[in-house]
């Protein structure tokens, strides 16, 4: 079981709203900023330019459609190829492989934004053993929370599973698990590349993926 997992640099692809599906269009004409338009519509045309030169079809015909509880998934013949796509301001990853995935990248900037924020999306028992220190407290919550995002993303529910219902656990980093009441174990590892510096990205399944491949390479359709 391998994953192969794509790094996008949204400013360097050549963003082509021609290849967007109706709804896609629709949803790039949606944001209020034109930044955030262009940064939306790029990193759509890198998952298309991606999942084509995969499933060897032209972007525009590759065949996404919306799951249930609005996760992107591709559509018969092609429904056993997974992916999922996480972006920031600068960084886009994209994981494709053979069973359900979830991934999430985070500046690590954004870390002391999540300090006062625990009883949003931590379990309490995650709370119980944050340190006390700020700094250290802060690098803590960034790693729950881009674990935790990974995981509902692997599930296909997303934030409509509270995220402070279920905890994470780094005991073992060579299988992280959480676990939740009503959900399957999921593994959790972090990514490590040189290009991820200055960010923190998380990788889930319910497969421990021993064969796992990393290709942290630049796309630029």
């Amino acid at each position: 079981m391998t994953i192969h997992i794509h790094m996008l640099h949204p400013g360097e692809i050549r963003a082509d709203i021609r290849s967007l599906n109706e709804a896609e269009q629709t949803r790039a004409a949606s944001f209020r900023f034109e930044n955030d338009a262009r940064h939306w519509t790029a990193c759509r045309s890198g998952l298309r330019a991606i999942l084509g030169r995969v499933l060897s079809l032209p972007p525009a015909e590759v065949p996404l459609v919306t799951g249930p509880g609005g996760k992107p998934c591709l559509a018969p013949p092609f429904a056993d190829t997974h992916f999922n796509l996480s972006h920031c301001r600068d960084l886009a990853l994209v994981a494709v492989a053979t069973f359900p995935v979830g991934i999430d990248v985070e500046p690590e900037s954004r870390a002391r934004d999540l300090l006062g924020c625990e009883e949003s999306f931590c379990h309490p028992q995650e709370i119980a053993g944050l340190p006390e220190d700020e700094s250290m407290r802060a690098v803590g919550l960034l790693e729950i929370w881009n674990a935790k995002e990974a995981v509902l993303k692997a599930h296909g529910t997303g934030l409509l599973t509270p995220p402070q219902s279920f905890a994470v656990s780094f005991a073992d980093p060579s299988a992280r698990t959480y676990f939740h009441p009503e959900l399957s174990t999921q593994h959790i590892q972090r990514l490590i590349h040189p290009a991820l510096r200055h960010h923190s990205a998380f990788i889930s399944s319910q497969h421990p993926y021993p064969g796992i491949i990393y290709h942290m390479e630049i796309e630029a359709p």
